[in-house]
């Protein structure tokens, strides 16, 4: 649980956890929840924004006391287009990488002097060149990788 401080009805601070001491108080993570309101930290929930989707970014939250505790709601807004273009470049970014560790890894399956049959060396290029195909896939951020033969 998170705790935000309010002093004369002002939020003090992001919330966070309990301070094992506050002022002259030790041991103050150890207090309950109506002795910590004495010293102005109320609990806090996050109420998540329903409307977030995969286009939308978050910017900030609202804080309303409401009864006991301190309601967290979030606010979103659209991402633009470069954002959206930004956050797609470095997903494909980390593909390609991801791709290139697992070629490397396989790389030994082509050689020469590799010890698998021939069946099993055209299953590894089978397997290699869907590798090598991943970024004609479109979403980034449901790439389907195919299964290394066993």
């Amino acid at each position: 649980m998170k705790y935000i401080q309010i002093i004369d009805g002002q939020f003090f601070g992001e919330p966070t956890d309990i301070p094992k001491s506050f002022g002259n108080v030790s041991n103050f993570h150890l207090l309950s929840d109506e002795q910590l309101k004495d010293y102005g930290w109320y609990p806090v929930r996050l109420v998540e924004n329903t409307n977030k989707t995969t286009t939308t970014l978050v910017t900030g939250y609202d804080f309303v006391i409401e009864g006991d505790g301190v309601i967290q709601y979030e606010q979103i807004r659209e991402k633009t287009s470069e954002e959206i273009q930004t956050e797609n470049n470095e997903k494909w970014k980390q593909i390609r990488m991801q791709r290139g560790r697992l070629l490397q890894s396989s790389d030994w399956t082509q050689l020469s002097d590799s010890p698998l049959t021939e069946e099993k060396k055209e299953e590894w290029q089978t397997y290699r060149q869907s590798l090598r195909n991943i970024t004609t896939q479109t979403d980034p951020f449901n790439i389907i990788w195919p299964n290394n033969p066993e």
